[in-house]
């Protein structure tokens, strides 16, 4: 091998060496002292591989965080998928400014985007309203009656909303959005019900009969997929994909989020649960 190219391939090396000490330098930092927030989630806030399950291999398993915007409740009789939507009902313009964005030119203000904190919260108030939503919509339904296909058709939509809002639907709502993670987390103090994410918001900007309406819309965030360590898939020895999509099985996964606001799993815990009644 010619001196020239010994030279590159030693360089090359130390490259590759620098770039992994410094991202395992940054995992490190993350991880060191308490952890900002700690939620333990369930196969209704985390998707597994699409794969999982149905190859025969375990293999690597990164999970993605299943969160939620809530929504005004006039738009509770929207099709449920809605419901996974990034537009939250509290991001307004009062909301955008605070953000620091500028919305005097409503012609550009779309095409700006920021990085901010995110607040997401597990099982509280979001949820609740969620349920009470789905449950005024099939109010709704049945005073309608059925007399018709159509009213037949929105009942059983209705119907099967409410179910799966209370048994499948992730219970993770973005509730708050700044850009000072330790004023966010004086207004949402716990942190195994809040956890403070980065993500990125973009304006939205409507224009009805000459009346403009800002909104946002909310990214993934910085961090969604989060890789299960090698030292604990055993626990999802066992659990296949049929077995959750059909309720008889599932899973506890505790992620916690450190100083760079990047998740990390310390737990996984699989359950085989009674075959539903039906």
């Amino acid at each position: 091998m010619r001196r020239a190219q010994k030279v590159l391939l030693a360089g090359g090396v130390a490259l590759i060496v620098a770039v992994n000490a410094f991202v395992l330098a940054g995992v490190a930092w993350n991880r060191s002292g308490a952890p900002g927030s700690a939620l333990t989630l369930t196969q209704r806030e985390l998707s597994l591989p699409y794969a999982f399950g149905f190859d025969g291999e375990r293999g690597g398993i990164d999970v993605a965080l299943l969160w939620r915007a809530p929504m005004r409740d006039d738009n509770a009789d929207a099709s449920y998928d809605m419901h996974y939507g990034r537009g939250p009902d509290w991001l307004g313009a009062d909301k955008l400014r605070e953000l620091g964005f500028d919305l005097k030119d409503e012609r550009d203000a779309y095409r700006e985007k920021r990085e901010v904190y995110v607040v997401l919260e597990l099982a509280g108030e979001a949820w609740q309203r969620a349920l009470s939503q789905a449950q005024r919509r099939l109010d709704r339904a049945l005073a309608r009656g059925s007399a018709d296909k159509q009213d037949a058709d929105a009942l059983k939509a209705a119907q099967e909303a409410l179910k799966y809002e209370q048994d499948k639907a992730s219970r993770l709502f973005a509730v708050d959005a700044g850009r000072d993670a330790a004023a966010l987390r004086q207004r949402h103090p716990d942190p195994r019900r809040y956890a403070i994410v980065a993500a990125t918001v973009t304006p939205s900007v409507t224009v009805i009969d000459k009346q403009t309406t800002f909104s946002g819309h909310i990214g993934e965030p910085s961090v969604a997929r989060i890789s299960m360590p090698y030292a604990l898939r055993g626990a999802m020895d066992g659990v296949d994909r049929m077995a959750l999509d059909s309720g008889r099985a599932a899973f506890d996964i505790d992620v916690a989020w450190g100083r760079r606001f990047e998740p990390w799993i310390t737990a996984v815990r699989a359950r085989t649960l009674a075959p539903v009644a039906r």
